[in-house]
């Protein structure tokens, strides 16, 4: 068992009984947490660094010896004992603390344990220990003992169903492991897509990442409009990346299809670059999505026309709507004109 190779960590007996004084404390005040309603929070918000070093320690060593997955929730007492400690102890990771290595291993493999039942992998603590790990490596260098313990967590978060914040995780990881190579869905050749695989590639090792994560996403695009479960998970993927800056390459890069009728290879990903645009109010991508779509439809890649008449139809402002006015009055094919009639008698 992971907990079973973790470094040992003695606390004071003081912080110890502190610690214990807590979990035995009455659960009043639970929701919302705040660390300055118990006196084991005030007791460590007034405390010197390294006292809360040792304070937030100990708390792990109890965390350790009450790991949650050794009762479950049925055991309604020891669960809610279990939620206070550990939201206790990621309030605390949130001050910056002098950690030391085999705090920092401690740590991880506590996470590693933890994120090891699927049930409770959003109880690992793995998004603040991935900051308390970057913290620590701006001041120190990658040990092979610790490399070795952000591995373990990592492997333990791949052997669990992939949403898309565990892959986040997951890529977070990898980067402090210096493995920042991000590979892109996108098959060179089309002039839109030689832009955006320069622009992604010029971007710092997050960004990159996030693009590379979305256009995953965007790749699996099928069928002819997006279901829920698709466009969630999308808003996910934008929020990571900023709509904002999103929306400004998107309405960079869609005029470069015209250039060259896309290769199958990067249709799908363009299709779903297309859907995402319908959560915009960007007169800007309005205008966009139309000139994509009456190229697409000259080209007879009907698939990304039909993507763009469904993002215009559903963006929230009225700009998509016009837009579609407007390219049904401009086009010159009866069966297009048809087609852009019944999206708008469908949305008016």
């Amino acid at each position: 068992m992971l907990n079973q190779i973790k470094p040992t960590f003695t606390p004071p007996s003081e912080a110890r009984a502190l610690v214990e004084s807590f979990a035995r404390q009455d659960k009043q005040k639970l929701y919302p947490f705040e660390l300055q309603n118990f006196p084991l929070g005030v007791r460590f918000q007034n405390a010197d660094p390294q006292t809360r070093r040792v304070i937030a320690m100990a708390m792990l060593t109890w965390l350790d010896q009450h790991s949650l997955n050794s009762y479950g929730r049925q055991d309604q007492n020891a669960w809610q004992m279990g939620w206070k400690m550990r939201e206790a102890f990621l309030h605390m990771l949130q001050f910056k603390l002098p950690f030391q290595e085999q705090d920092v291993i401690a740590m991880l493999n506590w996470s590693a344990y933890q994120s090891s039942a699927p049930a409770y992998v959003y109880f690992s603590g793995v998004p603040q220990i991935i900051k308390v790990v970057g913290g620590y490596l701006k001041d120190h260098s990658m040990s092979d003992e610790l490399h070795e313990s952000i591995e373990r967590l990592a492997r333990s978060l791949e052997a669990v169903s992939m949403s898309v914040e565990i892959r986040r995780w997951l890529l977070q990881l990898k980067e402090l492991m210096g493995e920042t190579q991000v590979s892109l869905p996108l098959v060179p050749g089309d002039a839109w897509a030689d832009t955006a695989l320069k622009e992604i590639y010029a971007m710092n090792a997050r960004a990159k990442t996030a693009w590379a994560e979305l256009l995953k996403h965007c790749s699996q695009a099928s069928g002819t409009i997006p279901n829920r479960r698709w466009l969630a998970e999308a808003d996910m993927h934008i929020d990571a990346i900023g709509d904002l800056y999103l929306f400004i390459k998107l309405s960079h890069w869609f005029p470069l299809v015209d250039q060259s009728k896309p290769s199958s290879a990067n249709a799908a990903i363009l299709q779903g670059l297309v859907w995402l645009c319908s959560t915009s109010e960007d007169p800007d991508i309005a205008v966009a999505l139309a000139g994509l779509a009456k190229s697409s439809f000259r080209a007879k890649a009907v698939k990304i026309g039909n993507a763009c008449l469904w993002a215009l139809a559903n963006m929230p402002a009225r700009e998509g709507l016009a837009q579609l006015q407007i390219l049904r009055d401009h086009s010159i094919n009866p069966n297009i004109q048809k087609k852009i009639s019944k999206v708008l008698e469908a949305v008016t």
